[in-house]
C-alpha cells in the first residue's frame, strides 16, 4: 500500500520467512552452520531452540535452500500428528505412501532411506513448533533415529521450538533422546545495534535505506520491539503505515510511538526531541519534546484517512494504481 510512496519495490517487513530478507546475524549465523554441519556429517539429531519471534522458523528455511540437490526434505511446520501418524506425516511431506499398518510404513520409509543412501543423498526431517510435541510423540521420533547403517545415520531430524522443548527433554522421560541431540543451536533477542542493521538490510533489500526511519525512530523500535526481529517487523509495518497516511516523507519517533499504542504493547518509550531532519515530524515552538500520550485522538483520523485511500484504488482503472 505505502510502497509507491516510499519507493520500495516490495514489502520490506512481511510476515513470511522470506529468503531474501534473511539477516544473519553472528548468532543466526552460527545456528545455521552447526544445524547444516550436523546434518553434512550424518549425526542424526540436532535441535534449535529460541523464543517466539526470533527467527528458528527462518533458519530452518535457510537449511532447506542450502540443501537443495544434496538431501531430500521432509518439512513439518505444524505439530498436527501424534505418535501413531508422525510417521504418515513425514512420507505424505516427502511424496511416498504410507503403508496399510506402521510396520509396513516402516518398511516403506526404511526401503526409501537405503535407496536415498545410495544416490549419495540423505533424508533430513524438520520438525517445527516442537515444543508442543507430547512425550510419547517425541520418543517415536527418537525411534525413527533408529534407522541407520553400521557407520552412520540415515536420517537426520532436526526439532525447532520454544524454550519449553528444553524443559521437556530435561525430562527423565527423554534422557534417550537428550542423549541423542549432538548439536544444539540458541537464539537470544537481537542487541540493539542489530535492530538497527536488520531494519536496515530488509529496508535495502526492498529497495530504500534506512534513512527512511528517522535516528529517534529507530532508538524507539529498538526499545519497543525487545530484540524481537517479529516485533521489529510489525512495528515498523505500522509505523509506515501511519507515516503513509499522514503523508509523511519519514517515519519519525511518533509514528513509531503511534504504532506501538495501537500494538498495545506496554513499553516506556524514551522522551525525545523530535527530528529536525525532517520539518513535517518539528513540534511546535511551545513544545520541546514530544511524549507520547496515554490516549491519542490520531487513529480515527488515520483510518478515515487510509480506508479514503484504499478505496481511491480499489476504484482506480486496472493497471494504475492510486495508492501513490
Amino acid at each position: 500500500m505505502y510502497h509507491a510512496h516510499f519507493h520500495l519495490t516490495q514489502e520490506p517487513f512481511g510476515v513470511s520467512p522470506d529468503c531474501r530478507f534473511f539477516y544473519q546475524t553472528e548468532q543466526h549465523g552460527e545456528a545455521l552452520a552447526t544445524l547444516y554441519y550436523a546434518i553434512q556429517q550424518r549425526r542424526g539429531f540436532a535441535l534449535l531452540v529460541g523464543r517466539p519471534g526470533l527467527g528458528k522458523t527462518s533458519i530452518l528455511v535457510q537449511v532447506v535452500q542450502m540443501l537443495e540437490g544434496k538431501a531430500e526434505i521432509a518439512y513439518l511446520p505444524h505439530p498436527y500428528y501424534d505418535r501413531s501418524t508422525v510417521l504418515e506425516s513425514i512420507l505424505l511431506s516427502l511424496g511416498l505412501p504410507a503403508g496399510p499398518s506402521l510396520a509396513q510404513s516402516h518398511r516403506v520409509f526404511y526401503e526409501y532411506l537405503t535407496k536415498l543412501r545410495l544416490s549419495g543423498k540423505t533424508c533430513v526431517v524438520l520438525l517445527d513448533e516442537a515444543q508442543d510435541l507430547d512425550l510419547s510423540t517425541l520418543e517415536a521420533i527418537r525411534m525413527l533415529s533408529n534407522f541407520e547403517t553400521p557407520s552412520e545415520k540415515l536420517l537426520q531430524i532436526v526439532l525447532a521450538g520454544q524454550p519449553r522443548l528444553a524443559e521437556t527433554l530435561k525430562q527423565p522421560e527423554c534422557e534417550q533422546l537428550r542423549q541423542r541431540m549432538n548439536v544444539i543451536g540458541r537464539l537470544e533477542p537481537l542487541a540493539d545495534r542489530e535492530v538497527k542493521d536488520y531494519i536496515e538490510h530488509r529496508l535495502n533489500a526492498a529497495g530504500s535505506s534506512s534513512k527512511l526511519f528517522l535516528p529517534d525512530a529507530l532508538e524507539a523500535v529498538v526499545a519497543a520491539s525487545h530484540g524481537v526481529p517479529r516485533n521489529v517487523n510489525t512495528i515498523c509495518f505500522n509505523a509506515l503505515t501511519l507515516a503513509y497516511a499522514l503523508n509523511r516523507q519519514h517515519v519519525g519517533f511518533e509514528d513509531v510511538a503511534e504504532a506501538v499504542r495501537d500494538l498495545d504493547l506496554s513499553v516506556e518509550l524514551p522522551v525525545v526531541l523530535p527530528s529536525k531532519s525532517d520539518p513535517q515530524n518539528e513540534a511546535p515552538a511551545s513544545e520541546p519534546s514530544f511524549r507520547p500520550p496515554s490516549r491519542s485522538p490520531r487513529p480515527a483520523v488515520i483510518n478515515q484517512i487510509l480506508a479514503d485511500r484504499i478505496l481511491a484504488s480499489a476504484s482506480a482503472p486496472r493497471g494504475r494504481s492510486a495508492l501513490h
